[in-house]
Parts: C-alpha cells; structure tokens; sequence
C-alpha cells in the first residue's frame, strides 16, 4: 500500500500492487469485514474507527480495481490517494483511544488532511495512471510524493512505538497489552516481508509496494476480528469508550 519512487522517462512511479482479480478479492473482504465491524461495533469511537480504517483500504483497492478497468483513472488515482493517506494516522488514532496520548493524533491529521486535500483537488496532483497489469503506476511530482513518504513510513513506525510503549505502562491491564499486541502483529505483517525483501531479494526490490499491497489483508482480519472484539471484551456498548483506560 506504501508507493514506491521509481524513474522512467522521467516520471515518478507509485503504487504497485497484485493483479486486478486480487484487488477486487481484497476489495470485497476489506468491505465485508467493514460491514461486520459497523453491525457489532458502531456504537464505539475505536469500533467505529476501526470500520473506517478497513473502508478506506478497500478504496484503495477498488481504486486500483478501476483504474485497470479503464474507468476515469486519474479520478480513481486521487481517491486512492486519499485513502491510503489517512491510514497511518486512523492506526494512531486507534492506538491513542489506549494509550490516552493524543499528541500524534492531532499532528497527524493536519498533516494527512493537508496531503489529501492536494490529492484530491490540486490539478497537478496526478499526471498520469496506467494499469500495468499486475500493478498500477501513478506519476506525479516528485518531491511532493518524497515528503508524503516521510508522513507515511514515519507514522506507520510511531504507530508501533506507540504500540510497544503502551505495552510496558499497561503491565495490569491484560486485555489491553493483548489488543497492543495484535496492533504489533498487525502492522508487521505487512512491514515486516516489504523489509524482508528489500534486504534479501535485490531483484525483487523495484515491487515491494506490491507485497505491502498484498500482505495489508491480513492487518484487516486482525483489525476485525481479533483486534476489535478484544476492545469490545472489555468496554462492551458504552459510548464513553475513549475514556474506558481509566478505570480498567
């Protein structure tokens, strides 16, 4: 889901992911697992944002869908922009309503509205889209997409610092070590074989936006399925969740 810089006829290249039959397969889950979120977990701010969060990267996908399709692609290319730009601050949102620190969750959503916004509506934004068959390549202006990376991999990584910190301050809160945890879990198994190849399969380093692409799935399960009903566990229906650490 990260894009990836590459250089041909002096364009920037980004957003390499599977064929479009995985894209609209992984589309169609992240939504099912949306749906199932919202009917057992809406009347919670994290269930709730955890819905969010799986919506947004079945955009992504149904973006890349429809670009292969041939359907107004640079369109479908700002919508996917957008979408994959709010994630790594809703996961530091998530971890926040944990944690209490909101510090991050503030900075990062001026930072991701500010970028999403230029995606969506600056008509520079997006120069061109092409399905490659396997992948989708977007070209845009270069140092912009530089500073947009930094946002990204910048907050996926605090993301799991503050993950790894709420660990240690909750050493009588087993329940939530256990929903820490699995936000570990989760984001490696997507970071963890884009590092894995970069280091060890020189030949393979020009797709790893594509393996990040692919493996981001099974964050969606954890997020649905283990993440959420552990939150649940503990803090049932109340619509006062974002204070529950307080008194668990």
């Amino acid at each position: 889901m990260i894009r990836e810089l590459l250089k041909d006829n002096k364009k920037e290249k980004v957003l390499f992911c599977f064929s479009p039959e995985i894209m609209l397969f992984t589309f169609i889950s992240e939504f099912i697992l949306a749906i199932y979120t919202i009917v057992k977990y809406r009347k919670t701010a994290f269930g709730r944002a955890v819905a969010l969060t799986l919506i947004m990267l079945g955009i992504f996908q149904l973006s890349e869908y429809q670009i292969c399709a041939g359907t107004n692609s640079l369109l479908w290319s700002r919508i996917g922009l957008f979408a994959i730009t709010l994630l790594p601050v809703l996961g530091i949102y998530l971890i926040s309503i944990l944690n209490k620190n909101t510090y991050f969750v503030k900075i990062g959503y001026v930072i991701a509205l500010a970028f999403g916004s230029y995606f969506l509506f600056m008509p520079k934004a997006v120069n061109d889209a092409v399905c490659g068959g396997n992948y989708v390549i977007i070209s845009g202006q270069e140092g912009l997409y530089g500073f947009w990376g930094y946002y990204y991999f910048g907050f996926l990584l605090l993301a799991l610092w503050e993950a790894m910190e709420g660990i240690k301050k909750s050493a009588k809160k087993k329940v939530m070590k256990q929903i820490l945890f699995w936000f570990i879990i989760g984001y490696l198994s997507f970071i963890l074989p884009l590092t894995l190849v970069y280091i060890f399969v020189a030949d393979s380093r020009n797709g790893v936006a594509s393996i990040m692409c692919g493996f981001a799935i099974f964050f969606a399960f954890i997020l649905a399925l283990k993440i959420a009903p552990l939150y649940h566990k503990i803090h049932g229906s109340s619509k006062n969740d974002l204070l529950w650490w307080s008194s668990n």
